[in-house]
């Protein structure tokens, strides 16, 4: 298996390039921080040799790692915070990040930094978007995702249509999935929705040159024609007949099992796709499908990184930590192992990256992502859970197809700003 001994390598990399990274060095007396992530299994053994390498590069500073669920790290960094338990560096979902901005003590890494911002010229700037209040920068990639289309080559060929022309288009991607499902029998495709469709829908509507909410997100505004051509696309795939009503978990599992043509969901599942289709279907990963002439424009997903510390000595050794995983050789190592896009600008100038992509070609759609990727938006502090409850049911009756999206999204959006008006 490629992949695996890939990320073999890329594990016992570890103390080599370390070593040679020393300008991050930092020596004081015994300071222990905290670290709060949703890392587990083959990702959580990667942080940690970051980890120790960084310690052993670090004297003096050892790193607590406290794991929490993906769906539960919101909850225990707050509920940490909350109670005074130690949080020197904590794992942030992107769509959170405003939340915690406006109701913890979050520190501004541009100031912590004490004029040496350099470190942070490595990002791509539409990446540090996220984290950005102004001057102050209080977040920093880290797991970033970009959503992809997968596709079974296999169903490809039985359906009629070319294994090396994915659909690159919303019209193909349609016309594509119809021909599957007529030809082979079996579902054409599906576009991932996540928690309370919330995900799915901005990603659609961005990329067809809508805006999703405002900046401070305290109004949806995808309503547009634009907003709402998009979201008919959702609904035409399952009036044709390609999309099964369904969970994500289900048009995953339908998916890796290999009775699903297409499939668009985050560039996260990469590895998780390979390690399916082996030796049972040829797997194919191409970009997000163009909406008409709009320049892509995908959201991205996943999580960045928030410092905490406010005591001195552990925030000098929280922002040697940041500044040691934002060099690019440990940034790209991260990425090359956990299967995460690469947040640091230029990663094939890289030569491990480049040897790397070279023998796991799966990953150049992601790479080529990067400068297309604009940030998650942000729902404010009030309202949000009805407010998404809102879009969920607004995906509902597109999906029963009893009502065109013309007539559908405007009503949901009247909803959705009723909910946040409070934040106004």
């Amino acid at each position: 298996m490629l992949f695996q001994s890939l990320k073999s390598a890329t594990l016992t990399a570890g103390l080599a390039v370390a070593s040679s990274l020393g300008a991050t060095t930092f020596a004081a007396a015994e300071t222990e921080i905290t670290f709060y992530h949703y890392q587990s299994g083959g990702n959580y053994e990667a942080l940690r040799t970051i980890l120790d390498d960084f310690e052993a590069a670090n004297d003096g500073i050892t790193v607590k790692d406290i794991f929490a669920q993906s769906q539960q790290i919101t909850a225990e960094v707050q509920a940490a915070l909350a109670a005074g338990r130690p949080v020197d560096v904590a794992t942030v979902i992107g769509k959170n990040i405003v939340y915690f901005l406006n109701n913890t003590n979050a520190v501004d890494m541009v100031a912590a930094s004490d004029g040496d911002t350099a470190w942070l010229d490595g990002y791509l700037p539409n990446f540090l978007d996220l984290g950005r209040d102004g001057e102050a920068i209080y977040a920093i990639p880290h797991a970033y995702g970009t959503p992809m289309m997968y596709y079974n080559k296999d169903i490809f060929a039985e359906a009629g249509l070319d294994p090396e022309m994915p659909p690159a288009t919303w019209a193909e991607f349609l016309e594509a999935g119809k021909t599957i499902t007529e030809k082979t029998g079996k579902p054409g495709g599906a576009h991932l929705h996540a928690s309370m469709g919330d995900y799915g829908t901005m990603v659609m509507v961005t990329n067809a040159g809508a805006t999703y909410l405002n900046a401070d997100g305290t109004e949806a505004q995808f309503d547009s024609p634009e907003g709402i051509a998009a979201l008919q696309n959702w609904q035409d795939m399952a009036v044709n007949g390609m999309m099964p009503i369904a969970t994500d978990r289900s048009w995953s599992g339908a998916f890796m099992g290999g009775q699903m043509g297409m499939y668009i969901t985050s560039s996260a599942a990469l590895r998780a796709a390979v390690a399916a289709s082996e030796d049972k279907f040829e797997l194919g990963v191409a970009n997000y499908p163009l909406f008409g002439d709009s320049p892509r424009r995908v959201n991205n997903s996943g999580a960045a990184l928030m410092l905490y510390s406010q005591d001195a000595d552990k925030q000098a050794a929280s922002m040697a930590l940041l500044r040691f995983i934002s060099q690019k050789e440990i940034a790209n190592r991260w990425s090359r192992a956990s299967g995460y896009m690469p947040v640091i600008q230029d990663p094939l100038a890289d030569p491990a990256m480049q040897e790397y992509v070279e023998g796991f070609p799966f990953v150049v759609p992601v790479i080529d992502q990067m400068s297309q990727t604009v940030p998650t938006n942000v729902w404010p502090a009030k309202g949000t859970l009805e407010a998404q409850t809102e879009i969920r049911a607004m995906l509902d009756e597109l999906w029963a197809a009893k009502r065109p999206a013309a007539e559908i999204v405007p009503e949901a959006v009247a909803r959705v700003n009723a909910a946040l008006a409070a934040n106004k």
